[in-house]
C-alpha cells in the first residue's frame, strides 16, 4: 500500500475578482439614508429654483437637469428597497414554514413518547 506524503501548500495572495461591487451594493439602511438625503436635496433645489426667478442662476447649475437626476436616483433607490423588502418577505415565509414543520414534528414526538423532547424548542423567525 502506498502512502501519500504531505507537501507544502503556498498561497500567493492573489485576489479573485467577484461580481459584487462595494460601490454599487446597497443595504436597506443605507438606502433609507440616501433616500432622505436626496429628498432634502430635491426640496432645496426647488426652493433655490423659485428664488432664482428673481436672481440670475449660478454658473454651471442647471436646475431641471439636477432635479431629473436626483428624482431618477430616488426612483432607483425606491425600486432597490422594494426588491430588498420582497426578498426579506420571501425569506421570512420560507423560515416560517421551516419553523412550523419543526414545531409540528416536535409536538408529534412529544405525543408519541409522552415526554417533552430534549433540547431547546426552535425559535420563531424574525421578520425583516
Amino acid at each position: 500500500m502506498k502512502l501519500l506524503k504531505l507537501g507544502t501548500v503556498a498561497l500567493d495572495g492573489t485576489k479573485i475578482h467577484a461580481n459584487a461591487s462595494r460601490h454599487s451594493a446597497l443595504s436597506y439602511g443605507h438606502a433609507e439614508k440616501l433616500e432622505a438625503q436626496l429628498q432634502l436635496e430635491v426640496a432645496e433645489l426647488l426652493a433655490r429654483a423659485e428664488a432664482a426667478d428673481a436672481e440670475p442662476l449660478p454658473e454651471g447649475l442647471n436646475f431641471p437637469e439636477e432635479l431629473v437626476r436626483r428624482e431618477a436616483r430616488l426612483k432607483a433607490i425606491g425600486e432597490a428597497k422594494a426588491e430588498i423588502e420582497a426578498r426579506a418577505a420571501e425569506r421570512f415565509a420560507r423560515e416560517q414554514a421551516d419553523y412550523e414543520a419543526k414545531r409540528k414534528a416536535r409536538e408529534e414526538k412529544e405525543e408519541c413518547t409522552g415526554r417533552k423532547p430534549r433540547g431547546t424548542p426552535p425559535a420563531p423567525p424574525t421578520p425583516g
